[in-house]
């Protein structure tokens, strides 16, 4: 008699569990996703700026860099940020970068106040974001002297300028390339190892700038 009972607890029991199965494992949610994970089709990075972005890619400077790392140089000389704002959408959003590198200013500061400058580059950033594009901002190079403009003095208004653009990168999160810490001189001007003229870096200069602005986008495109 107790054997059968104990036959009916297991047959029981057996029963029990084919009818509630096993709990089902709960979906998680999806791993964070690389910026090199399919989600963009456009190239790792798009530089966009004036003329010291434009002759990065020139014969004479340093357009390796974009070549051997796929990076697309859309640098245009006499560039201000308003019309780096004007074309963001065709020569940045519409590639579908991974990142974009931005960095103007400098024919702006004879112009503009520094925070008709920023409110512009911000707006770039806005448009980078909502596309799901990464952002670093870049620095204005030192400069001492603009030649078309002799009495002009910008060293200072640079320094104040790249102070903004730095704390407005700190406040969003966004990496901040700092080339004007590796170029500038004692006088605040451009190193004269590393000048074309007083305002645009020669190769030298341009290495100089990589050695900032890689390691960054290899954190950024990891």
């Amino acid at each position: 008699m107790m054997k059968r009972i104990s036959r009916l607890v297991l047959l029981a029991g057996a029963l029990l569990a084919l009818s509630c199965g096993h709990p089902e494992t709960p979906e998680l949610p999806p791993p964070p996703t690389s910026d090199l994970d399919g989600s963009h089709k456009g190239p790792p990075a798009v530089f966009i700026g004036d003329s010291i972005t434009w002759q990065w890619t020139r014969d004479g400077f340093h357009p390796i860099y974009f070549t051997t790392n796929g990076y697309v140089n859309k640098g245009i000389s006499g560039n201000t940020t308003v019309q780096m704002l004007s074309r963001f959408q065709e020569d940045v959003i519409d590639l579908d970068p991974y990142c974009v590198v931005i960095e103007g200013g400098t024919n702006d500061i004879a112009q503009r106040s520094d925070e008709a400058i920023l409110s512009y580059l911000k707006r770039m950033v806005e448009q980078a974001q909502q596309a799901g594009i990464s952002v670093v901002l870049g620095s204005v190079p030192p400069s001492n002297y603009f030649p078309k403009l002799p009495d002009f003095h910008p060293e200072d208004r640079i320094i104040s300028l790249n102070a903004m653009i730095k704390e407005y990168a700190a406040s969003k999160g966004i990496p901040y390339a700092d080339y004007y810490s590796v170029l500038v001189d004692g006088e605040k001007g451009l190193k004269a190892e590393y000048q074309k003229d007083s305002i645009h870096p020669n190769a030298a200069g341009y290495l100089a700038m990589e050695g900032v602005i890689q390691p960054i986008l290899k954190s950024v495109l990891k």
